[in-house]
């Protein structure tokens, strides 16, 4: 007849295979890291919460660039929870999120990992990380707060120079061609009020 103690050593072990994962985060939750699950509430707000991921695997299986991802959404929720984020800085999930709210849609908790990852991807930024999805994501918005209105050339050219623009080319003629694209530079129609909206977003960003 097992004793007390060997019942809860038995028990916690059956928790802690739960999910097929050495550690549910809802069942073992005194290992969470809150230090950098704060970081990503407070970069990414309320919504960038994921202390109720309960890794269900859901966000994964819905995913389509999970594929290519050397670190599949559940994992990474599950770094970001137990504080790895070297590892975190090493994957390439972080850039290939295209942010198609699949995984948000899917969560049965409510947890929202584009906004998870999203987070991530800003203090990635300000902690220096440098790559080629980071330098096309700083031309992009740079090009943006410029006019307003991308023009999908220029940001060609300044990522990858006049090969790059050649190379997309035929893609920009059929793009132009269907109306989808502008063949000449465009800027916004009030260019007070986006500067406006702009400030307005830099300001909430720094509180």
């Amino acid at each position: 007849m097992p004793t007390k103690a060997e019942k809860t050593t038995a028990r916690k072990k059956r928790l802690k295979s739960f999910f097929s994962i050495d550690r549910d985060r809802q069942v073992d939750g005194d290992t969470i890291n809150n230090k950098l699950l704060n970081e990503i509430v407070a970069e990414g707000g309320a919504s960038a919460s994921i202390a109720a991921c309960m890794q269900c695997g859901s966000c994964t299986g819905g995913c389509p660039n999970a594929d290519k991802m050397d670190i599949p959404p559940r994992s990474l929720i599950l770094m970001i929870q137990r504080g790895e984020w070297d590892k975190v800085l090493q994957s390439k999930t972080l850039w290939l999120c295209s942010s198609c709210y699949t995984c948000t849609s899917r969560c049965p908790r409510g947890v929202k990992p584009s906004d998870v990852i999203e987070a991530a991807k800003a203090l990635a930024i300000r902690e220096g990380i440098k790559n080629d999805s980071v330098k096309f994501n700083t031309i992009f918005v740079d090009l943006i707060k410029e006019r307003g209105i991308l023009f999908e050339p220029e940001l060609m050219y300044k990522y990858g120079g006049l090969k790059e623009v050649i190379d997309q080319a035929p893609l920009g003629i059929k793009l132009t061609l269907t109306g989808k694209m502008s063949p000449f530079p465009e800027k916004v129609k009030d260019p007070k009020s986006f500067k406006k909206a702009l400030e307005k977003i830099e300001k909430v960003s720094k509180k």
